[in-house]
């Protein structure tokens, strides 16, 4: 056998190894690829938390991430170079995310890259003269919008950039530059204020760009320059209101664009050329004349020191010609004479009038041309002309003097104005027509129907479209003089109902109906819908006491009915009561009746047990329906109320010198599966000023009255801070008149419920809405109930504020309601919580845990990790841990590709 020199077993060896390393450099360069793949196209946000470097973050961004930066003041000068970043303020307010230049000969932000965008920042302090705000050198497409540069040496400063938008920017107090090209083209301004600086706008050998929308005012040195070699810029509907302008001329520049609708800088109709105004109101915008107003001077602008005009000015309409109006002047046949006086006046006034106003100066009046007028009583009368046309109007004055005869002439009457018509109320449209019923012969009528609408017919008939109520005024006149008389119209909107009257409802109390002379009274309102109080005592038929609540002392004795008469502007409604006073010697030896309840409200079936307190009696009796029947003659006594209402019971003390009697209310509520206190829905059985809880477990109470009216928002505002209720409040499906809303603090529980509800309890509390079953779901709803809670007892009890709730006890059970944070002040939490009704209720809240605590402590902790202070070699994983909005910023599994790559690496190597 034969073999060739190098068919070795080393050969054969050496080949093995050579295919094993292809396969590996092959697995290798494919799990580069795969690194690649996946790092293509994945943008991140970074986010740059106050206090931390905005320039570390640009060093670590890649094309496509965008840098939001927090609210703060941050130091340092910015050099962007990598393209297609945007570098914003999170809040989109330059004044609450400033940069402030570190050294200030050097550009406070410079951008040497394409399609940049930065917005919402505030960049400053760049002071040295040749230093600006913001500079692009070099730059494509980029993007400067919603930023603030102020006290800087340049505001913007674009050199040698291309295709950059710059808008809506704020540039002011620049000590050289406001915006300033050079050899800049194609780019695009607009939307600017430029104010306050030594210089505006400076365009400077830059060609095609496009000037629009932006202010540029009070610029000391100039307002807006244009070089010479500066060509085929675009430069319209902006407003310059500078001392000086400089314009040179260049090629194909142009200062307006073709007259289009549409609102222009100043606010006019059409956008065309420039507003060229100056400080001292003597620019040519300022003065320019515009008879046609349609905001473009009627003449074009020729720019000093250039070839170019501006062909459509901007101006203001109202620089027009200054209106010439008519000159009055008349004369009259005669200035004198006896009564009667006729005296035809002749006009002669100049200027083309179109109305003529005469007043005769005795009180009359005409429109005519040329009048003739009969002075009826001797006087010296002033007669006043007044003509008018579109430009205005003028008077003049003259004397006319009428002479007694030696027949005294009797005084001529006035007609009497009167009239009536077919409605005087109803929906809109409404059609009315009315009647005159005038006497003494008037010969002119003059109608106002409120509307300022007029007529002169006698009968006119007149529609009233909208919802209103109209004075109507018929004025009649004839030689003699004029009266007037008025008159209501109501039109009701055609969707909403006539609002029903609401009457008032008589009612009191008293603290006694009988005792001997002299007996003291205090008479307690109980009244509903009440304006005014008419109190008689004797019930003689005259008032003795307008007050709403008097005291009256009775000196003789005697029966006496007292009367009550309430009202207000849809009527009236009385109440009576008799009050006995006795002979002083009648007291000696007579009974007092007392006695106590242990309830005096509740649901039915309701146990209520009486002790009688009564003194010098010898017997007593119970009378538990007020029928005048004593039912039981115990001293103490159980009674069952079974059925739902308000029971008057009456105790009887007798001995051997009379009966005396004491009276006492109980309420008896009614059971429902719907819920609360009053078991309906939308309301409570309290109120009206009443309330069935003991007044000795109520701590404080405040009051609030509103008048309610259908289909109207209502809240009851407790402003007296009395109890821990801010205001109640609610949608009116029914008109209630003047209602007023009790809110009770109490003590202890309510005498309403049987537990208090689970969890901590800050207060208890009871809420009574008007007149017994007003508050109801079939006559408000969207009832809602703001309440405050003190920090110091959630500081005490350690409660949680998230588990603040509102409690409700309804069916002999409490439902907890959620509630929302309103607000909060130095020493309350407020809340609202939207109610099924009003009835008992109770704040709780629960105390935080021991481990809850411990996990607050160490929370801390966990805030966001500023990029500035981490390991510049784990940037990217550092933002996607300490950005809660940022978002993933590297490929998953990143590290396990790196390995894997550096294993195989390493295994390449040996394998030589």
């Amino acid at each position: 056998m034969e073999f060739h020199p190098y068919f070795t077993p080393n050969f054969l060896e050496w080949t093995e190894e050579f295919e094993i390393r292809n396969k590996l450099t092959v697995l290798l360069i494919a799990f580069l690829i795969l690194i690649q793949c996946v790092g293509i196209g994945t943008a991140a946000e970074i986010i740059v938390q106050s206090g931390d470097s905005i320039q570390v973050a640009v060093n670590n961004a890649s094309s496509g991430d965008i840098i939001t930066i927090k609210p703060g003041t941050y130091t340092e000068n910015i050099k962007i170079s990598t393209g297609g970043l945007t570098i914003r303020s999170e809040s989109g307010n330059p004044d609450n995310t400033i940069i402030k230049a570190k050294s200030s000969t050097v550009n406070v932000i410079s951008v040497q890259a394409e399609n940049v965008k930065i917005s919402g920042i505030q960049a400053s302090r760049a002071s040295g003269s040749s230093y600006s705000g913001i500079y692009l050198k070099g730059c494509k497409n980029c993007i400067i919008e919603n930023n603030k540069l102020m006290s800087n040496g340049r505001g913007i400063y674009l050199e040698s950039s291309k295709g950059c938008t710059i808008s809506r920017n704020t540039v002011t107090n620049n000590g050289v530059y406001g915006i300033v090209f050079g050899s800049s083209s194609g780019n695009t301004i607009s939307g600017n204020t430029v104010s306050n600086d030594i210089r505006g706008i400076h365009v400077g050998s830059s060609d095609g760009n496009t000037l629009s929308g932006n202010t540029v005012t009070s610029n000391s040195a100039y307002g807006m320059y244009v070089c010479g070699l500066s060509d085929n810029n675009r430069i319209y509907n902006n407003y310059f209101n500078n001392t000086d302008m400089i314009i040179k001329s260049g090629t194909g520049n142009s200062y307006n664009t073709a007259k289009t609708p549409g609102k222009n800088i100043i606010d006019g109709p059409y956008i065309g050329g420039n507003y060229w105004g100056k400080p001292d109101g003597e620019g040519f915008s300022d003065k320019a004349v515009d008879k046609d107003g349609d905001g473009i001077s009627d003449s074009a602008y020729s720019i000093p020191g250039s070839i170019y005009s501006d062909d459509l000015p901007l101006t203001h309409a109202s620089n027009l010609p200054e209106p010439v109006p008519p000159v009055a002047d008349f004369s009259s046949n005669v200035n004198s004479g006896n009564a009667p006086l006729d005296v035809i006046f002749t006009d002669k006034s100049t200027g083309t009038p179109t109305k003529w106003d005469w007043n005769f100066g005795d009180g009359t009046n005409s429109a005519d041309q040329n009048p003739a007028h009969t002075y009826s009583s001797a006087g010296t009368y002033t007669v006043t002309l007044t003509v008018s046309n579109s430009n205005g109007k003028t008077s003049k004055t003259g004397a006319i003097t009428v002479i007694q005869t030696s027949e005294p002439v009797p005084e001529p009457l006035p007609p009497v104005a009167d009239f009536s018509s077919n409605v005087n109320s109803g929906n809109a449209p409404l059609d009315v027509i009315f009647t005159d019923k005038s006497t003494g012969t008037p010969t002119a009528w003059n109608w106002n129907f409120g509307d300022g609408t007029n007529s002169a017919d006698k009968n006119p008939v007149h529609t009233y479209s909208s919802a209103g109520t109209y004075t109507v005024t018929l004025t009649v006149s004839n030689s003699n003089g004029k009266t007037s008389k008025t008159g209501a119209i109501t039109v009701i909107q055609n969707s909403e109902p006539v609002p029903e009257p609401v009457l008032p409802v008589a009612d009191f109390g008293t603290n006694a109906i009988q005792g001997p002379a002299p007996l003291t009274v205090q008479f307690t309102d109980l009244s509903q819908n009440t304006v005014s109080w008419n109190w008689d005592f004797d019930n003689n038929g005259q008032p003795d006491s307008t007050d709403q609540s008097p005291v009256y002392v009775y000196e003789v004795p005697g029966d006496y009915t007292v009367n009550l008469t309430v009202n207000n502007e849809n009527g009236a409604d009385s109440k009576t009561v008799e009050i006995k006073v006795l002979e002083a010697e009648e007291d000696k030896g007579l009974p007092v009746a007392d006695f106590s309840a242990n309830v005096t409200s509740g649901y039915a079936p309701l146990k209520v047990l009486f002790t009688d307190l009564s003194k010098k009696a010898t017997e007593v009796g119970w009378d538990f329906n007020n029928d005048g029947v004593a039912d039981v003659s115990s001293s103490t006594v159980v009674y069952v109320y079974t059925a739902p209402g308000t029971y008057t019971v009456n105790l009887l003390a007798t001995n051997e010198n009379g009966t005396v009697s004491k009276t006492l209310e109980i309420e008896v509520l009614k059971e429902s599966s719907s819920g609360g206190s009053s078991h309906s829905s939308g309301g409570s059985s309290g109120g009206g000023g009443g309330s069935p809880e003991p007044a000795r477990n109520v701590e404080t109470k405040e009051l609030s009255q509103v008048y309610i009216t259908n289909d109207k928002a209502v809240k009851f505002d407790f402003t007296k801070n009395a109890t821990c209720v801010v205001y109640v409040s609610f949608d009116a499906k029914k008109t209630a008149g003047k209602t007023t809303t009790i809110t009770e603090e109490l003590k202890n529980k309510s005498a309403l419920v049987s537990k208090l509800p689970e969890g901590e309890v800050y207060k208890s509390f009871n809420v009574w809405v008007g007149n017994s079953g007003y508050a109801t779901s079939k006559n408000i709803e969207n009832p809602v109930i703001c309440f405050k809670v003190e920090k110091t007892w959630m500081e005490d009890k350690r409660i949680d504020k998230a588990s603040i709730a509102l409690n409700r006890y309804e069916d002999k059970a409490w439902v907890q309601l959620p509630v929302t944070l309103s607000g909060e002040d130095e020493k309350f939490l407020y809340f609202t919580a939207e109610v099924p009704g009003f009835s008992s209720f109770a704040i709780t809240g629960k105390a935080k845990s021991l481990s809850e605590e411990a996990t607050a402590e160490t929370e801390p902790g966990q805030e966001i990790r500023s990029i500035e202070r981490e390991d510049m070699k784990s940037i990217g994983e550092e933002v996607e841990q300490s950005s809660p909005q940022g978002e993933d910023t590297k490929a998953p599994g990143f590290e396990i590709v790196y390995g894997i790559a550096c294993v195989l690496a390493v295994f390449l190597y040996k394998r030589k």
